[in-house]
């Protein structure tokens, strides 16, 4: 949760405005505490209310703790599937030296030749050509055997 909070200076009668205040379980049990403290002996808070506020403050860590979780197992799916991707396209890549390939480069100019050789740069695979020329894995169209 996050709110605006303003306070007073009283030094100099100005108010403050904080840009965002994020509320914490902790934050929640401190105000269950004072509001303990505070509390009207006559009229004490009762065991029901005390246990459904423990309840919520309980929800809130689960529920913190679970969306902290499926953010990291989010992130770490994403990782591996880009690592399986990358193995994916040098598997292929490879099975391709000294065949004749075919396809475009970033300008949409045709390029072809023989492949010598792959490389890996920025998580794109290239090929090397026999011709000094490099082409995206991604942007071939055709391949034939080599000469």
């Amino acid at each position: 949760m996050t709110a605006a909070a303003i306070s007073n200076n009283s030094a100099t009668g100005t108010q403050v405005k904080a840009n965002k205040l994020s509320l914490k379980t902790e934050d929640f049990i401190k105000m269950m505490i004072t509001q303990l403290q505070n509390q009207d002996p006559l009229e004490p808070a009762k065991n029901g209310e005390l246990l459904q506020q423990m309840s919520q403050i309980g929800s809130l860590q689960a529920s913190e703790t679970t969306q902290s979780s499926i953010k990291d197992l989010t992130t770490s799916f994403q990782d591996a599937l880009k690592g399986i991707g990358l193995q994916t396209q040098l598997g292929s890549a490879s099975s391709l030296i000294g065949k004749s390939v075919k396809g475009t480069d970033a300008n949409s100019n045709v390029i072809q030749g023989l492949v010598t050789s792959i490389r890996v740069k920025d998580n794109e695979v290239s090929l090397e050509l026999d011709n000094g020329k490099t082409l995206l894995m991604a942007k071939v169209s055709q391949i034939t055997p080599g000469a």
